[in-house]
């Protein structure tokens, strides 16, 4: 008798052992059926920057059908992953309401793996779409339907574009456009022109992939064939804007005011900076890269301090000056060009307001103007 006590707590003790050591039960939301099966238009795209606001590829799915009798909607999500990195090569989900299909441009589906790929490499894709029965009697888990389809996409931006120039008298010249802001679009070049016509590319030894005229400032993306040429009729230094943005799709020509040393540099007690010809904190940016002739500074001003724009590292160099003694930048926006002191004396602006402040000054050339405007 003494023996079986004795082995009654042994026995309770290998029971609670054995249930430590058992995996818990949990409770799993059973798999929807794939009453969707989602379908891809074309499951080999070739991307074409020719093409790039035609619709690429459109996906299509059928309704999700509801386990409810009565439920409020089915709403649906979508989005596009690398099949091969799906943890950090997708994008958001994308909410499309009801609808059963969605389509993406060339530009946007090229933008889209431009994240995930070099330009012309290959890459396997799924589209994953998820539906959802919305109602307020239980929840169901959402369905779930994949396609696989491979695109190749295209450089959107080149590095650099190429101006091809035909003189008047038959001569011929290449100017290279660099990004101001890599990644932007926006091309930049300065060159001396003379009344010529021209076309851009992106090599500088082909004619094709180009930029023509297509009407007033409005470029055309030629692959073959005839390239519309854009004329010119002036003569002197001009600065070359080119934004290859579907917004924009344009080919301007400045006449902007060039800088003695290619920079503006604030001065004065009433700014912040103060009577500092060596801060770099003192120096205009060109923010704005389809309007490269706009130079603005953001910082403190003092009502009733003195500002003035230097060109130079010294105070015997080229200033931009008020246009009268203790003009109001705030109220007077006039501005002429640059000069040395002796040619009009040393008019500073005034500012009657304290703050931070963005001062812009515009140098386009027969057209300069300044702002003031408050700053963030």
């Amino acid at each position: 008798m003494k023996t079986t006590y004795l082995y009654m707590p042994l026995a309770i003790m290998l029971v609670m052992l054995a249930s430590c050591n058992s995996d818990p039960t949990y409770y799993t939301l059973p798999e929807q059926p794939d009453d969707m099966h989602i379908k891809v238009s074309d499951s080999v795209l070739v991307l074409s920057k020719a093409q790039e606001l035609n619709t690429a590829v459109t996906f299509t799915w059928s309704p999700v059908k509801s386990p409810l009798e009565k439920y409020d909607s089915i709403t649906y999500a979508f989005r596009i992953y690398n099949s091969a990195d799906k943890a950090n090569s997708h994008t958001e989900f994308m909410n499309v309401g009801t609808q059963t299909s969605l389509s993406f441009t060339t530009d946007e589906l090229n933008t889209i793996i431009g994240r995930w790929a070099n330009p012309g490499e290959t890459l396997n894709l799924t589209a994953e779409v998820t539906g959802t029965v919305n109602n307020d009697v239980k929840y169901i888990k959402p369905e779930k339907s994949t396609v696989n389809f491979t695109v190749t996409g295209y450089e959107k931006f080149p590095a650099n574009l190429f101006m091809h120039i035909t003189n008047e008298d038959g001569s011929t010249s290449v100017v290279r456009l660099s990004q101001r802001n890599t990644g932007s679009g926006i091309y930049e070049a300065s060159t001396s022109m003379h009344p010529c016509s021209y076309y851009f590319t992106t090599s500088a030894s082909s004619d094709y992939p180009a930029y023509g005229l297509d009407h007033d400032s409005i470029m055309s993306y030629v692959t073959e064939g005839t390239i519309p040429h854009f004329s010119y009729e002036q003569e002197g230094q001009r600065t070359i804007v080119v934004d290859t943005n579907n917004d924009y799709f344009d080919c301007h020509v400045y006449n902007v005011v060039v800088l003695p040393n290619g920079f503006m540099h604030i001065a004065g007690n009433g700014c912040s900076v103060g009577w500092d010809l060596s801060s770099s904190e003192a120096n205009f940016v060109q923010e704005d890269a389809r309007h490269p002739y706009l130079w603005s500074w953001t910082g403190q001003f003092s009502a009733g301090g003195e500002i003035k724009i230097a060109l130079g590292n010294s105070w015997g160099d080229y200033f931009f000056y008020a246009p009268v003694d203790k003009a109001d930048p705030l109220t007077d926006h006039r501005l002429s060009n640059y000069r040395y002191q002796s040619d009009g004396g040393d008019l500073k602006w005034v500012p009657t307001v304290s703050g931070k402040y963005k001062f812009t000054c515009c140098l386009l050339t027969g057209n300069m103007w300044t702002a003031f405007e408050p700053a963030k």
